[in-house]
């Protein structure tokens, strides 16, 4: 257990200080705090569209920095030869796997945390807003939720900055940390718990597809190279909008809930059996792989 803690930790630190990981985190929350500041039509309910952002945003930014993310903790270290030199120290290459695997899938869910607070705030924001009235009409946002969230998503570059220029620490790795850090004073402007609740189901479905996409990643980067192993997540993600093979990739019909849907149950079990698939996949293919 030891040595999992320690190669899932060193495979997250690592997720983290990807450039394109600290350029992600605070762009992703920043746009769902923002994008809802410029709306002209609400979809049908106040907060709507924060909650559309926050989803999409969950569902793009998630993915743009995942993907890559494991295939660099993962078939990068298998090409350079790092993953042979701890596999010699009597780790098991499953247990790596896995262990590899599951440091960039903690980072995920650092983000989607970061993510489900700002949609929260947002969606608060909006329909705080609509029960304000000016001389130009209903307000949008409302302007105290909104300034916390935008200097909740700006101020990590500044603060990791400072890091880095006075205690020497790693500029990305606490860009991301501080995003999802500073998103969380925001919830103590929420009146009760119901843009959580609101939110939760679709949000819970969506995320259980991205760690199906994330996990198909890694065992694929077990055999191929970074631009294969894009080619055919790119391609699952577009078969589950279209065309979905349901027993390899989500169904994003399913995965994706409408705007009200509560039953996030069934979602969930099914992507806890694909990522299991994958996982299976990518262990077998790591027992049978030749390492130099």
């Amino acid at each position: 257990m030891r040595r999992f803690t320690a190669i899932a930790r060193t495979a997250a630190i690592e997720t983290m200080s990807q450039p394109l990981s600290a350029i992600l985190f605070p762009v992703a929350v920043l746009a769902i705090h923002l994008l809802p500041a410029f709306q002209y039509h609400r979809f049908g309910a106040a907060g709507r569209l924060a909650r559309e952002t926050g989803l999409s945003a969950l569902f793009v930014f998630g993915l743009f920095f995942a993907v890559p993310a494991v295939v660099r903790v993962i078939g990068r270290e298998l090409e350079t030869g790092t993953a042979a030199a701890a596999l010699a120290l009597g780790v098991s290459r499953s247990l790596y796997f896995v262990a590899r695997l599951t440091g960039t899938l903690v980072v995920f869910l650092l983000f989607l945390f970061a993510v489900a607070a700002a949609t929260a705030l947002s969606s608060f924001s909006c329909v705080k807003a609509s029960t304000i009235f000016s001389q130009a009409g209903v307000v949008r946002v409302w302007g105290p939720a909104i300034l916390v969230g935008v200097a909740g998503s700006l101020a990590p570059f500044g603060v990791a900055a400072l890091l880095n220029r006075f205690a020497n620490r790693r500029f990305c790795l606490w860009t991301c940390l501080l995003t999802f850090l500073f998103q969380l004073p925001g919830l103590a402007l929420l009146e009760d718990a119901s843009p959580l609740r609101v939110m939760a189901p679709a949000l819970g479905a969506l995320a259980a597809a991205c760690v199906v996409y994330v996990a198909m990643a890694g065992a694929l980067a077990t055999r191929l190279k970074a631009n294969g192993v894009t080619a055919c997540v790119v391609m699952a993600v577009a078969a589950g909008f279209l065309s979905p093979v349901k027993f390899l990739a989500p169904d994003m019909r399913v995965f994706w809930l409408e705007e009200g849907a509560t039953a996030a149950g069934g979602p969930i079990v099914a992507g806890a059996a694909l990522v299991a698939l994958w996982l299976l996949i990518g262990c077998i293919s790591m027992e049978r792989k030749e390492l130099e």
